[in-house]
């Protein structure tokens, strides 16, 4: 009697746990129809109502934490945005516990810090685990992000050198240096205006004054030297890849933006512009 009790408690509890089973996906698939339509915030109510059910099933958090991250509304009230990102925090972190060998969880969880501008929890973490491990690609891809956005570009360009030195026979990882060098004189003193400003002087007037540079701006030497070291890491991607249209375009932009600091060389300057205009058109397909 004593055993048949006991067989029947176990037949009774599996049937409990079938049946919570089944109420928990029957959740997702209503959290799931939410998130369809549009509805992110019923679809989190479906979600956390699931995990009352399936709490180990990682696809619920990974779904919850997209229906989370659909609540963060930029320029919206902070507590609001602090309340739908903490959802999709507490859900990557659980999708990263439970299947720690899906990269989803790790990323989501940094890219909602990021959105947050969490930055400095997101150094803090990630310098520690690059110190720790030096040639992990996905953390320097992250430090990258983090000093780009913060506007620490001597940073972040430390860290484009040490991925492109990770992939050497990677095209876009070394094209990625050259464009973020391009990004970064761009704003710091390459505006479209100083590309109307021509040095060379005309037998009816002097050479014009050139343009005055603001404190932020990035002159002389270094330019120069920035541009070059750019046009090199776009050279390595042609090698890799050639008739790399997106390279061969930058290294013509590069050579423009290296124009900007030989104004007071009318001869180099004229050089370095006739090198972008090849490199346009190359890009382009023309001979």
């Amino acid at each position: 009697m004593l055993r048949l009790r006991s067989h029947l408690a176990l037949l009774l509890l599996a049937a409990l746990g079938g049946c919570s089973e089944l109420r928990g996906r029957k959740k997702i698939q209503e959290g799931n129809a939410a998130y369809k339509s549009g509805d992110f915030a019923t679809a989190v109510a479906r979600f956390t109502e699931a995990a009352a059910f399936v709490p180990q099933m990682p696809l619920l958090w990974l779904n919850r934490g997209y229906a989370c991250r659909e609540l963060i509304v930029p320029g919206a009230d902070a507590i609001v945005n602090r309340s739908a990102a903490g959802c999709a925090l507490e859900s990557f972190k659980r999708l990263r516990e439970l299947e720690p060998a899906d990269p989803r969880g790790d990323r989501l969880y940094v890219q909602t810090l990021l959105d947050l501008g969490e930055f400095r929890t997101i150094e803090r973490t990630f310098s520690l685990r690059h110190e720790r491990n030096p040639t992990d690609l996905d953390v320097i891809l992250v430090l990258c992000q983090v000093y780009s956005k913060t506007g620490r570009w001597r940073d972040a360009l430390t860290f484009y050198r040490k991925a492109a030195a990770l992939l050497p026979r990677d095209a876009e990882a070394q094209y990625a240096v050259g464009a973020f060098i391009w990004r970064v004189l761009q704003t710091h003193g390459g505006g479209p205006g100083l590309a109307e400003y021509d040095p060379r002087p005309r037998p009816e007037r002097p050479a014009p004054a050139p343009p005055l540079a603001a404190p932020t701006d990035i002159v002389g030497a270094e330019r120069v030297a920035l541009c070059e070291e750019g046009i090199r890491f776009l050279g390595r991607a042609i090698e890799l890849r050639p008739h790399y249209t997106d390279a061969l375009t930058y290294t013509g932009l590069l050579y423009r933006q290296q124009s900007f600091a030989l104004f007071d060389d009318a001869g180099a300057w004229e050089r370095v512009v006739q090198q972008s205009v090849a490199f346009a058109a190359q890009a382009a397909g023309k001979p």
